[in-house]
């Protein structure tokens, strides 16, 4: 089945106010799609302020029994993104529960309010948490999560199959392992190191002997466009990365260098975390055989462009973190 892309189609992104749902939603209006975004209140959304004329916004919350079916029934959607998402594991108030209550009952929910719409392409974002350690992981690696918000969004992965085979819904599952890039939250590795620089401020690190796949947010955004239009199987599932597996110390001395700062980084002065995973990157032959789909964008001009679009927009940090 290929997907419309005719300028009325009507394209609902879920979590469309977070740092990729922001860059997805900006380029579907680019594409001339008509989108609408359904997100929580709060911070985030100051990504989406000059947007507002371009989308039609709706504030709900996913895990509320009906939000989502009433939005479904009047916008009618050729395409739903799933991208709500607890992504800040690790951020301070996270409680367990609530990666289970988005990345479990939100997705439950929303697959309820689609079964009835096969026609109905699904993308859902899930993550490379699901995966344990390992090199060019491929899409058929041990399921082994290590965190609980891992653990969640195999859940999540494992409920869309499970409405595949049940409705033979249309779903496609894109597993991301390092996005960066405009719109990042601060608190993110490659923010804090470009933030630091800036304010001439030193850094605490660990030993960044970690090994991460960085894939700057263009790339990750294409690989969406061909999720939500592509001929592929219902309930593919793709890793979307580099394939690269690169030390963080590495990515942080590359920021540095591209801005020829003076701040230092301490490598070792923080420990590292109990759930820490050395190494991981992944295998994208499936997405580049099926989706077509490659990486275009190398670290140093991903860096390079984000460096730039941080310099351009020191007032974000201070906006998205307000509240």
């Amino acid at each position: 089945m290929m997907f419309s892309k005719a300028p009325d189609a009507g394209v609902l992104v879920i979590g469309g106010a977070g740092a990729i749902g922001s860059n997805l939603v900006r380029r579907l209006i680019a594409e001339g799609y008509r989108v609408a975004v359904f997100s929580l209140p709060g911070p985030d959304l100051v990504r989406l302020d000059e947007l507002k004329s371009e989308i039609e916004l709706i504030i709900g919350d996913l895990t509320i029994p009906g939000a989502i079916e009433e939005v479904i029934k009047r916008f009618e959607p050729k395409i739903v993104y799933h991208l709500a998402s607890t992504i800040w594991a690790r951020l301070p108030g996270t409680s367990q529960a609530e990666h289970l209550k988005t990345s479990g009952l939100g997705t439950l929910y929303l697959l309820e309010a689609l079964a009835a719409r096969p026609e109905t392409r699904i993308v859902f974002t899930g993550s490379a948490a699901v995966y344990g350690p390992g090199t060019l992981l491929k899409e058929d690696a041990a399921i082994l999560p290590n965190t609980i918000f891992g653990a969640c969004k195999t859940a999540a992965s494992i409920l869309l199959q499970t409405y595949v085979r049940i409705y033979g819904l249309s779903t496609v599952e894109l597993r991301f392992f390092m996005p960066y890039g405009p719109w990042e939250h601060p608190h993110r590795l490659i923010p804090q190191v470009i933030l630091s620089a800036l304010a001439k401020r030193d850094l605490s690190m660990t030993s960044g002997e970690q090994k991460r796949d960085p894939v700057y947010i263009d790339d990750v955004v294409d690989a969406l466009l061909l999720a939500g239009t592509k001929n592929v199987k219902a309930g593919s599932i793709f890793n979307i990365g580099s394939g690269q597996a690169i030390p963080v110390k590495d990515i942080v001395q590359d920021v540095l260098r591209l801005m020829d700062s003076s701040a230092k980084p301490f490598f070792g002065k923080l420990p590292m975390r109990p759930d820490e995973i050395m190494e991981m990157s992944a295998d994208v032959s499936a997405a580049r055989e099926q989706l077509g789909w490659k990486p275009k964008i190398s670290l140093t001009e991903g860096l390079s462009k984000t460096i730039a679009w941080w310099e351009q927009n020191r007032d974000f940090e201070g906006r998205i973190t307000s509240t």
